[in-house]
């Protein structure tokens, strides 16, 4: 249902008039007692109307009510009996828990041994095969070093002979790479 909300505007008609009741001239006045009986007549028919619907009204509200209190009743027996049921339940629960709990520590330490003893064997492997990783590197770069120490020295030895070797020195090489092939045959 929706409140509705009705200003007095509604009962001009039938209200006397509130000049007149503070002046005084109220019972004086022509239309003030006429409209004293309006009043009266408006409030009958309004009773008169509004009686059945009300009493209607109010005894389905009454019955919603009551019934509303009887299912309110019924719930907090059901909710006594599973409080009850809980209680019962947490009671248990209690050592339940003491008992996980002994058993969590009894399967930790457990569980700490093995992994300990898995974690000094991989550390065990990891160390073998680091250490046969470094010899493996090691024996990459040291070939590595060889080749490029041949490669620069090859190199330096042809700008050094490059840089100090005259024609004349030129011509004499290649005659004497001759009188040695010929030597050869």
């Amino acid at each position: 249902m929706t409140k509705q909300r009705f200003s007095l505007a509604v009962f001009a008609p039938v209200l006397p008039d509130p000049h007149l009741l503070l002046a005084g001239g109220f019972w004086t006045s022509p239309t003030g007692f006429a409209k004293l009986v309006n009043l009266a007549i408006f409030l009958t028919v309004l009773y008169l109307l509004l009686r059945k619907p009300t009493r209607e009204f109010f005894r389905r509200r009454l019955a919603s009510v009551r019934e509303t209190l009887d299912r309110a009743a019924r719930e907090k027996q059901q909710a006594t009996a599973k409080m009850s049921e809980l209680d019962a339940r947490l009671n248990r629960l209690d050592a339940d828990l003491r008992e996980i709990g002994a058993q969590s520590v009894r399967e930790a330490a457990a569980e700490r041994a093995r992994m300990g003893a898995e974690a000094k064997r991989d550390a065990e492997k990891i160390r073998e095969m680091t250490a046969r990783e470094v010899e493996a590197a090691k024996q990459v770069a040291l070939a590595d070093l060889r080749a490029f120490a041949a490669t620069t020295a090859v190199d330096l030895a042809e700008q050094m002979i490059r840089r100090e070797m005259t024609p004349a020195d030129d011509a004499k090489l290649v005659a004497r790479v001759g009188e040695e092939m010929s030597k050869v045959k």
